[in-house]
């Protein structure tokens, strides 16, 4: 396993601009929580783990790339407006108040995929959030036959379907790497088709949001190509509080506990994207 840096050195200079990463996450259902380890904080960690990766992507102006779910496609929709460059006649305007920029800065962008055989429940919400002028919507044609059901929560839908969206999804945007937080058989459904498709490209996961992010490392099939991006980075919390002797600082045993528990998602986020920036030349693309 190639060891992440340690204290990230990023600045937004675009650096990712024009390479795509793909994004495989979901809030594991409650039906399914004794086969996908459900952890109690489940949605809490997930959301912020993906809201921390769209962040520090787009601050590198980088496109990120995933398949459209409900518990995931508003969060990311919702990240990439503040990372959006004016318009050129808005910056002319601009620079005539404060001078011309020098700032490398190129706009990030969002892609979703979605296949046809969920297109009867695509949310009004979602597609709101997905008229934004940088996130585009990719549809794939429904398998012949296969539909899907709202009130089935307790098994995947529409395999077929869905296994020609993620295969198109890998091939067509060709991304460095793909990063897996939470999720259930989809997400080792992907990270098959990515490693198939994208060999030598690096798996990052955040084992600590539970799910099929936690199952990865434990497969014998991805042992050359899974990083487990968050467990030095929790080492590193619980060891902070084991030293913690004022009791006013340490808290109590339940608080204490719970700070050990913390994961500084902001910061793993950072350290896999210094990785991608420093090891842009040798990825496939």
């Amino acid at each position: 396993m190639a060891p992440l840096m340690a204290i990230p050195n990023l600045t937004t200079k675009s650096r990712l601009h024009g390479v795509s990463v793909f994004l495989s996450a979901s809030v594991p259902s409650p039906e399914r929580s004794h086969e996908y380890n459900r952890i109690p904080e489940a949605p809490l960690r997930i959301e912020e783990a993906v809201m921390s990766i769209a962040r520090a992507i787009f601050m590198e102006g980088g496109t990120l790339v995933f398949g459209a779910h409900p518990s995931i496609s508003p969060l990311v929709a919702r990240v990439i407006g503040h990372y959006y460059l004016p318009a050129p006649a808005e910056e002319s305007r601009l620079e005539k108040k404060t001078g011309p920029s020098d700032s490398p800065w190129q706009n990030p962008s969002l892609l979703i995929y979605q296949s046809q055989v969920w297109k009867e429940y695509w949310a009004e919400a979602t597609e709101r959030l997905t008229r934004h002028p940088l996130v585009r919507v990719q549809w794939t044609d429904a398998a012949p036959g296969e539909t899907v059901d709202l009130r089935i929560k307790d098994r995947p839908q529409a395999p077929l379907s869905m296994e020609k969206m993620r295969t198109a999804m890998i091939k067509e945007t060709s991304p460095v790497a793909m990063i897996a937080i939470g999720g259930m058989k989809g997400v080792l459904d992907e990270a098959k088709i990515f490693a198939k498709v994208r060999p030598g490209n690096p798996i990052f996961t955040l084992a600590t949001t539970g799910g099929a992010a936690a199952l990865l490392s434990q497969q014998p099939e991805f042992r050359n190509s899974v990083q487990v991006t968050d467990g030095e980075s929790l080492a590193l919390v619980r060891k902070f509080w084991a030293h913690q002797t004022d009791k006013e600082i340490a808290g109590t045993a339940g608080e204490n506990e719970q700070r050990q528990l913390y994961v500084p998602y902001a910061l793993v986020a950072q350290q896999i994207v210094a990785q991608l920036v420093e090891n842009s030349g040798g990825l496939a693309q």
